[in-house]
């Protein structure tokens, strides 16, 4: 039901406790000056009290719908095939957070339920600054939901399209560092299987001036992929916008999702990289089914084509990461981010930044990264793996206070 009158605003201010303390003690006599509601919402936001986005909400009688849980919904981030991404608050401690609310349809099956329920302890054992925090996950009603980790800035899919292709040394280093938070999910036997630039955050950590990569959408690849969808059946799950887009998905995820690792998120880096060097995916052409079989079949256009200050050093990694089979990829994110380290801006001046990749060598066939210890390896002890041979290629009240560190 809309909101007509002040009374009415303030009655459900009151129910819905989305004020401090203090403010609802003073909302009855600002309610008495203004009866309008409109009026009274407009003061209301101008005092940064409530957001535009929670006043709207309430004038539609939609109020309910910004409790979810112990969080108050402060606005809309965005939306997906499988979710709503909101800012929040948490009610009692002041935390911003992202709140991801999954979709009724997603959790449908006990199965998907409890894979969710799996992937989200995994995520709170995460800890890296490459990764968003993961803070919390719960369910009110029949609605489940994550909180994350709130960051400022903008993902990578929109910084290319706002700037175009990136300086050499600048996209290395974006790739690198998302090599590094991939290496940590790694260690802890988590693959994202939807890497790409949406998905990919450019922020800036405090009391650091530059800028840091930090890997979102964590948690919901057993949704995305469920391990029983293969072929024709993946084709229409993507169809349907619970995918995704094709255009950075690894040969072997569109045969079969379950049989997906750490290298299909390695050659959906690499499709992310050859996107932040030219400003376009791969196989930018075609129908769905048509991206998927050039990703199993052709080489994407040379960077040459498209620029002449690539080093061959970064051309050389880019095609590994690229290779169609995944025993011809690097075998690690870790190798990747060595591999590029030699190209990246480094936090050095911006004068030493063409130095740096000048004397970059191409990556060595031999790859001498340490295996985790969850896959076999030993602390502190190199072991050699050589792959095969094959081709490469807003306002709110209260605290803005970052959530808790999650052990």
């Amino acid at each position: 039901m809309r909101i007509e009158s002040s009374k009415q605003l303030t009655d459900v201010l009151q129910q819905l406790e989305l004020l401090a303390a203090e403010q609802l003690a003073q909302l009855p006599r600002l309610a008495l000056e203004r009866p309008d509601a409109p009026d009274l919402a407009k003061l209301l936001v101008q005092r940064g009290w409530l957001t535009v986005f929670q006043m709207n909400q309430l004038l539609t009688g939609l109020g309910k719908s910004l409790v979810i849980g112990a969080y108050h919904v402060l606005d809309r981030l965005g939306q997906g095939g499988l979710s709503q991404v909101f800012k929040a608050r948490h009610s009692r401690h002041g935390w911003s957070v992202a709140l991801k609310v999954l979709r009724r349809e997603a959790l449908a099956s006990d199965e998907g339920r409890q894979q969710f329920l799996h992937e989200m302890e995994a995520m709170a054992r995460l800890n890296h600054p490459n990764v968003v925090q993961f803070c919390d996950v719960d369910q009110a009603g029949d609605i489940f939901f994550y909180a994350m980790e709130f960051v400022n800035g903008t993902d990578l899919g929109k910084y290319v399209r706002l700037s175009g292709p990136l300086p050499v040394a600048e996209a290395c280093d974006f790739v690198r560092q998302t090599a590094l938070g991939l290496q940590h999910a790694h260690e802890h036997n988590l693959v994202h299987r939807d890497i790409k630039p949406v998905n990919l955050y450019l922020t800036h950590a405090e009391g650091q001036n530059q800028p840091v990569v930090k890997i979102l959408d964590w948690g919901l690849a057993s949704l995305r992929f469920p391990t029983n969808v293969a072929g024709q059946q993946l084709l229409e799950h993507m169809s349907k916008g619970v995918v995704g887009t094709a255009d950075f998905l690894s040969p072997e995820q569109g045969r079969n999702a379950q049989t997906v690792d750490i290298r299909g998120d390695i050659y959906s880096l690499g499709c992310t990289f050859y996107y932040l060097l030219t400003g376009e995916p791969p196989f930018p052409e075609g129908t769905l089914m048509q991206k998927i079989l050039q990703h199993q079949t052709m080489a994407p256009p040379p960077i040459d084509t498209f620029r002449e200050d690539v080093p061959s050093g970064v051309t050389a990694v880019l095609k590994r990461m690229l290779a169609k089979q995944p025993e011809d990829r690097f075998q690690t994110p870790a190798a990747v981010a060595l591999a590029l380290a030699p190209f990246a801006r480094d936090g050095r001046k911006s004068g030493s930044r063409k130095r740096a990749y000048k004397r970059g060598r191409l990556p060595s066939r031999r790859d001498d990264t340490p295996l985790p210890v969850s896959l076999g390896g030993k602390p502190g002890k190199t072991m050699s793996r050589l792959p095969k041979a094959g081709p490469q290629r807003s306002p709110h009240h209260g605290p803005d206070t970052s959530c808790p560190y999650v052990s």
